[in-house]
């Protein structure tokens, strides 16, 4: 056995998914077969009753239409005074304009063959052609088969209500010599005293009923019968009525839907015959079915039989691959091997993920550090070099708060979790907490609200000491509408917290009560700063120099409060470093808060500036576009990667080469880094067998999250989706 298994590379794996295969084929064929039988059955006939009954209600309201307007003739002919003209006639000849008025009506309703008005007070009665007398008429022009002209005229004036005669044969000479079919419709005229002065007689012919019904149901050959109110038949599609027998209708051989009208109680039939085409079509399509489940089970059985031996190929191709991977666990059940092979996948890439994740937050922190240190202009520019990291402003106004905790041995990870869940979500951007021991850099959007942010922090620390038993101070910076003002906001929080010394641990301070508490009357260097920035504007070193100097006279001349000694260092290397590129110190608050002394940042600058060197921008220093995509191909698929560190290599701040770029090839950089990101992406799916994980990783993504929702947005489908489509091509 093992030495065949060997032979064939066939595990016993192999059969058990054959066999699978072969149920799963057999269940649904089953399943459905069972149901199409009895569901598809019911449906169809459901749905020829459905069409049979609109069809009824169809020639019902038809049918109440034309009776309708028999009516509205009525009511037209007792609105017009035309019985008492005719019963006030002194002779025939005085009918003509009311034959007259009686062929118009004929005229316009083609359903309608002839009217015959017969009056009570006058010995004749009057047509849509002619007058002539009531014996004359019905013993000579209109007479029955089987009733005498008495009898006739008897039914039709004596109900005190409209009636129908069945459909009969009459003899009526004024259409035709040869017998008629035709409907008699009877109606009575009365006065506004409820006394009768006539009748209204309708002859339509059988035919205007037959054209009607025979565009009705005619591919169910359907017998359709109209009833009156009591029952008595008045015409039908297929005989007689006369001739029809309402046994021959058994509920047998024929299945019956019926519509009774609203107007007059009378019932529209339909007479389906059991066994006729329509129907036979049900079981001669069943039979089609079930051989075609029969032979789609016969195909499908050799499908499965002949593609069984490629689709296990994989599986083989895997079981040689885990036995590389774990030679030591081999086993004669191939899906063991590989599940060993998959465990020790598992535990190093556990792993490399945990290695992932710390250098994710290490760079999320940088990035933040990033934003404390002033790097960034606006909003925008942070939000696109963080594009990738789900990190983002969203407000127009910020503020930073420095929590100093007094409690020794704190998880401040989680602290900073608990403190950030207390403000709520949209309220707290992001927590700092690596930067300095024991303290964590919160960024806010509260309002500028000195009541509003001093309830909210007072909430914190109350939280912190009921449920913690932690000890905190707060200080808490400017709130700053201007992204390149977070680090002043910083700053202004790190000097509030230093002053925790006159206040107190334990307390909240904000910076306008340390600016506040000053006795002595405070002068920033307003006129040297503008100094400095005519030197700068001019490009002149000499006049930079000296400017910096008269700057770091005025520090060392005043007795400057810490904050202040802070602010105008960071405004000063800020100010240099936007018109000329220095890396001989650093201008991050960060650097700065931990400064205990102003004599300390005035000894700072003062070395800073004995060697300062600027370099004017040139003209002439051109940066190629083709440089920058070569760069951009070579280095946007790194997790790591940034458009800012971009734009420092090629020596412009980050608005700048946004611009420069834009400029230069029609589209933003992050679209373009996206795009190369997703054509390689689309390439590994395509060509590799990788994990999706591991793509996302090789194209700069760290969590399948981003890439999945960058992949969609580009390409309107997920990785997983477009990598199953392209299996099946």
């Amino acid at each position: 056995m093992y030495k065949l298994h060997e032979k064939f590379k066939w595990g016993k794996q192999y059969f058990r998914y054959l066999a699978s295969y072969m149920m799963i084929l057999l269940i649904p064929l089953t399943i459905l077969s069972f149901f199409y039988s009895s569901r598809f059955v019911k449906k169809f006939y459901h749905e020829i009753f459905e069409t049979v009954d609109l069809e009824l209600a169809q020639v019902n309201t038809q049918m109440d239409n034309e009776w309708q307007s028999m009516q509205n003739i009525v009511g037209q002919l007792i609105f017009s005074n035309t019985i008492q003209k005719v019963n006030s006639a002194q002779s025939p000849f005085d009918m003509e304009p009311v034959i007259s008025y009686l062929s118009g009506f004929c005229a316009a309703n083609p359903f309608i063959q002839d009217m015959i008005l017969i009056p009570n007070d006058f010995d004749y009665i009057v047509t849509s052609s002619t007058t002539s007398k009531k014996d004359y008429y019905f013993q000579r022009i209109l007479t029955s088969k089987h009733l005498s002209g008495d009898i006739l005229f008897q039914q039709l004036t004596t109900p005190s209500d409209g009636i129908c005669l069945p459909s009969q044969s009459f003899y009526y000479s004024a259409l035709s010599p040869d017998p008629q079919q035709l409907i008699v419709f009877s109606f009575p005229i009365f006065t506004d005293y409820l006394t009768r002065e006539g009748t209204v007689i309708f002859l339509v012919k059988d035919s205007s009923f037959q054209q009607l019904l025979s565009k009705k149901l005619d591919r169910y050959q359907a017998s359709i019968l109209i009833q009156d109110a009591d029952g008595n038949l008045i015409v039908s599609n297929q005989e007689s009525p006369d001739e029809i027998k309402y046994e021959q209708f058994s509920s047998d051989n024929y299945i019956t839907r019926q519509c009774v009208s609203a107007l007059n109680g009378w019932s529209y039939t339909a007479f389906l015959p059991n066994k006729q085409t329509t129907f036979s079509q049900v079981s001669a399509i069943t039979s089609e079915f079930l051989m075609a489940i029969v032979l789609i089970l016969v195909l499908a059985s050799l499908a499965i039989c002949i593609l069984q031996h490629f689709n296990y190929a994989p599986v083989r191709k895997l079981r040689e691959k885990a036995k590389q991977l774990a030679p030591e666990n081999s086993d004669f059940n191939e899906l063991n091997e590989i599940s060993n092979a998959l465990d020790f996948l598992s535990t190093q890439n556990t792993h490399l993920s945990s290695r992932l994740e710390n250098n994710l937050t290490a760079i999320k922190n940088e990035r933040l550090y990033r934003l404390l240190s002033g790097c960034y202009q606006s909003k925008e520019d942070f939000n696109l070099d963080c594009s990738e990291l789900d990190l983002s402003l969203t407000e127009d106004y910020i503020s930073v708060a420095l929590l100093l905790v007094h409690t020794p041995d704190v998880n401040l990870d989680n602290l900073a979790q608990e403190i950030k869940k207390s403000f709520g979500d949209t309220r707290v951007y992001y927590c700092l907490h690596h930067l300095r021991p024991n303290q964590i850099i919160l960024l806010f959007n509260l309002p500028d609200d000195t009541n509003q942010i001093s309830g909210a922090f007072f909430k914190v620390q109350k939280y912190l000491l009921k449920d913690y038993h932690i000890l905190s101070t707060v200080g808490i910076g400017s709130t700053r509408d201007c992204t390149d003002q977070i680090a002043q906001s910083y700053m202004e929080a790190a000097s509030a917290l230093d002053y925790r010394f006159v206040k107190g641990n334990g307390t909240m301070i904000q910076f306008r009560e340390v600016v506040g508490s000053m006795q002595t009357s405070l002068v920033y260097p307003n006129q040297e700063f503008e100094q400095l920035q005519n030197a700068l504007a001019a490009h002149n070193e000499q006049s930079i120099r000296l400017a910096v100097q008269n700057i770091i006279q005025f520090m060392s001349r005043q007795r400057l409060p810490l904050y202040l000694a802070r602010s105008i260092c960071f405004d000063l290397v800020h100010m240099v470093s936007e018109y000329y590129k220095t890396g001989e110190i650093s201008s991050s608050p960060l650097e700065l808060s931990g400064m205990e002394t102003a004599q300390e940042i005035t000894e700072l600058l003062k070395n800073w500036s004995n060697h300062l060197v600027v370099k004017a921008p040139s003209s002439s220093t051109q940066v190629s576009i083709s440089e920058v995509l070569a760069y951009l191909n070579e280095h946007c698929y790194h997790c790591d990667f940034s458009t800012y560190e971009t734009a420092e290599k090629f020596g412009m701040t980050l608005p700048a080469f946004s611009k420069f770029f834009k400029d230069s090839t029609g589209q933003n950089v992050i679209d373009y880094t996206i795009s190369l990101r997703m054509k390689k992406a689309k390439q590994l799916i395509t060509t590799t067998t990788l994990p999706l994980k591991d793509i996302a990783e090789q194209v700069g993504y760290y969590n399948m999250s981003s890439f999945t929702r960058r992949f969609k947005l580009t390409h309107g489908i997920t990785p997983s989706e477009f990598r199953k489509m392209d299996h099946n091509q």
